[in-house]
């Protein structure tokens, strides 16, 4: 009877489960493979960081950081649509993550579309104000754009993040 009880505590607590939620050894696991992946990619191994990150999204397809970091490395390779993809499932998964939108920013702006760009920087600095990646990429924008006042603008809070960051 005991095996009973202790066997329908654990369906009914996997029931229970949010989607999406992982339990402590695949987080081990999932903050391992994140490591392996960025050592790959720091060391330009492009192709076996891609092979290490889609066996990883297999395995954990509800992972938003593992698209982004696929994102990442198709961004780095040249295949700026296949990144824009794994982006917008990234920010599906967590739209708090303001350097997913940056770089989605950046696929954007690289695939012409200045406009969009503009809007994932808008959305980067709404989330994270103090990230001076997303003023400097705005600012190329706004000066593609023509928008020059705006772009001074930006660089100069740029700028300042960067110095209030390097006084610390």
């Amino acid at each position: 009877m005991k095996r009973y009880v202790v066997l329908g505590a654990c369906v009914l607590g996997l029931m229970l489960i949010p989607a999406g939620m992982v339990c402590a050894d695949d987080e081990a696991a999932i903050n391992k493979t994140i490591t392996e992946i960025g050592t790959l990619v720091n060391a330009q191994k492009y192709q076996m960081a891609l092979a290490k990150c889609n066996t990883a999204i297999q395995k954990y397809p509800d992972v938003a950081f593992l698209y982004y970091w696929r994102a990442s490395i198709e961004n780095s390779t040249g295949n700026k649509s296949k990144a824009l993809e794994d982006l917008n499932k990234s920010i599906e998964l967590n739209s708090a993550n303001a350097k997913a939108y940056v770089l989605r920013g950046i696929c954007k702006s690289e695939l012409d579309d200045k406009e969009g760009a503009l809007q994932d920087y808008n959305k980067a600095i709404e989330l994270d104000p103090k990230d001076s990646s997303a003023y400097s990429m705005r600012a190329c924008v706004k000066l593609d754009l023509g928008d020059f006042d705006g772009a001074n603008a930006d660089l100069d809070t740029s700028n300042k993040l960067m110095n209030s960051k390097n006084e610390k």
